[in-house]
């Protein structure tokens, strides 16, 4: 491995605090989002930004310019382009051809915006609408269903813009890209204080409880969220993720502020769409998530020639496995799946694995502009080598969870350090290691035990296609560790697999609560496994 440690990143062994370089972001953050999107498309005009993978339309700089001022234009018209503290919009859509202008005219309006996944049931939807209580929403027709007893849940009563088919009763998106007639005329808002400006309210993943709204300002998105990866004016970049994901919103903002094209589609995700899509447009940027990219891995039909046309393909959302990264670049000789560890709350990755910069199981090493320290149970910052939470600090602070100052200073505390709940280490050359989610240790005869280390063995037998491991609570205050699995073959028994675990686990991390089978694990949209849930069927099993 090349030189890392001094280089790239720096440790301080007095305070143990991991550094990333100095380096300032690449665009102004002191400007407001509209000011930052507006100037990058009016400086690339005749460049194609944004192709629909699903219709063929090709949409210029210029030409998405004039969609974005008419929909902030025909929004002050109808009476919603006031900037004040209680006009918040929502938006529960797909990646479709007006998704973009209509983002842009909130961030070129001042009017902050919370992305919400178009699939969400009404019962997810009613529980975020509650938290923001939106003036105007945004969403797809097929959405509808759910959206409008959702607000009944919540007890709002917004303007509901619809997406995709018309519906009698509800205003359509192209009512607000018909001609002003004064398009020449928009400013888009200054903001005095943009760092402390709200532009995007982000959902939590709620992996492990319901989601909260991550307040994220125009300065945050610009530096962090438009920097994520390195993005340059020749990338054509395609990811599946829609708004409601970081990944979504970091294509939109790093695409568009540095000049490049965009691929879109409303449809979800395949490998043979995948493949189509990469190499009808010959993307050089792909984003996919270890679910996506193990199916691609492992479809017969993909060849080593199928990716010939990426620069970089890189994977994060949830733990990307050694065995990924080797399996995709054997089957891609040359090309590289890079992994990037982020979060919602500080809208970046604060870790990056780069081509020769990689160790089995680590996400990279501290990205400029990132400090880093991994901390005990007693909050004391830890050695080289030594596991415990990943703390996480940059010039630039997430604004809070939306409505909810108890979570924000649990989440956040007084030294502008984030606690992010991940359990964590450094090795001697700077490259960091994520060994588990605090919230998921479980707890046995005074040892704590990581899931992923038992499902790590219980995903290795044969039979096994998924597999989430939990802790079932017991009155003398142990955990029991139990497995909830899916299998690909019917054969395949819960006493071979527990029989599996003892050979190859000490006797603690044993699986004492015993295997169940299910059909499916429950997923977010993004393919994350939502343990909670697990947990839930696990317990339900357990009394039938």
């Amino acid at each position: 491995m090349h030189k890392l440690r001094d280089v790239r990143t720096f440790y301080d062994p007095a305070s143990h605090i991991w550094r990333g370089l100095p380096t300032p972001p690449l665009w102004n953050p002191d400007q407001s989002l509209g000011q930052a999107v507006l100037g990058m498309l009016d400086r690339t005009r005749s460049k194609v930004v944004q192709i629909s993978a699903d219709s063929g339309v090709e949409v210029t700089g210029a030409e998405m310019y004039l969609r974005t001022v008419r929909v902030a234009q025909n929004l002050i018209k109808f009476g919603y382009g006031t900037r004040c503290p209680e006009n918040v919009f929502a938006m529960a859509v797909r990646n479709g051809e007006h998704t973009a202008p209509v983002l842009f005219a909130c961030f070129a309006l001042g009017i902050p915006v919370n992305t919400l996944d178009s699939t969400f049931q009404r019962d997810d939807l009613a529980h975020m609408l509650g938290s923001v209580k939106p003036k105007l929403v945004f969403c797809e027709s097929e959405t509808l269903v759910e959206m409008i007893p959702a607000c009944e849940m919540a007890g709002i009563a917004p303007k509901v813009i619809v997406f995709g088919d018309k519906v009698t009763g509800f205003s359509h998106i192209e009512d607000l890209l018909l001609p002003t007639g004064v398009e020449n005329t928009f400013v888009p808002i200054h903001l005095d204080n943009p760092s402390a400006e709200l532009a995007v309210l982000l959902c939590s993943s709620g992996t492990t409880g319901r989601s909260k709204a991550v307040s994220l300002s125009h300065s945050i998105c610009i530096a962090h969220v438009a920097n994520f990866f390195e993005c340059t004016s020749s990338d054509i970049l395609f990811a599946y993720s829609s708004l409601y994901w970081l990944s979504g919103l970091v294509m939109v903002l790093a695409g568009t502020l540095a000049g490049a094209t965009r691929i879109i589609t409303r449809d979800p995700f395949t490998v043979q769409r995948t493949l189509d899509i990469v190499q009808r447009f010959h993307v050089s940027t792909l984003f996919i998530p270890p679910t996506q990219a193990w199916a691609i891995v492992n479809d017969p039909k993909v060849t080593a020639d199928s990716f010939r046309s990426l620069r970089l393909a890189f994977a994060g959302g949830s733990v990307v496995s050694a065995g990924l990264k080797r399996a995709f670049e054997k089957r891609f000789p040359g090309k590289f799946l890079e992994v990037a560890y982020g979060f919602s709350e500080v809208g970046y990755a604060v870790t990056f694995t780069r081509e020769g910069f990689y160790r089995d199981g680590s996400v990279g090493f501290t990205r400029p502009g990132v400090e880093i320290k991994i901390v005990d149970e007693d909050s004391c910052a830890v050695g080289i080598g030594r596991d415990g939470e990943i703390l996480v600090r940059t010039k630039l602070v997430f604004l809070g969870y939306f409505g909810n100052r108890e979570a924000t200073e649990e989440m956040l505390d007084g030294e502008g350090w984030l606690h992010t709940g991940d359990i964590g280490r450094f090795d001697e050359d700077g490259l960091m290691y994520v060994v588990d989610r605090k919230k998921d240790i479980i707890k046995y005869g005074n040892y704590q035990i990581s899931p992923s280390d038992v499902e790590a063995v219980v995903q290795g037998i044969e039979g096994v296609a998924a597999v989430c491991v939990v802790g079932i609570p017991q009155e003398n205050g142990n955990d029991l560790v139990t497995a909830l699995v899916v299998r690909s073959s019917e054969s395949l028994g819960s006493e071979s697999i527990v029989q599996e675990v003892a050979k190859k686990l000490p006797d603690y991390k044993h699986l004492r609560g015993g295997v169940y089978f299910a059909d499916q694990l429950p997923m977010t949209p993004s393919g994350k496994v939502v343990r909670r849930l697990a947990k839930k069927i696990v317990l339900e099993k357990c009394s039938e």
